[in-house]
């Protein structure tokens, strides 16, 4: 069996494309924005455990 040419899994391609994606610079400002969106409140509808099935079950979900 040959080995791979490349060292790199795929943790170790992740790990870069998430250094390359979230920089130092603007950090502060992410962290206060999920904190921010975090502490919202959630949803105040509710739905009946029907509505939720058929929501996950239905393959065309997207085109309603």
């Amino acid at each position: 069996m040959a080995k791979r040419a490349h060292k790199d899994t795929p943790k170790d391609k992740l790990a870069e494309l998430k250094a390359k994606h979230f920089t130092a610079k603007g950090r502060k400002q992410r962290i206060a924005k999920a904190l921010e969106i975090l502490s919202r409140p959630g949803p105040t509808f509710k739905l009946d455990r029907e509505t939720v099935k058929w929501i996950a079950q239905d393959v065309e979900i997207e085109d309603l």
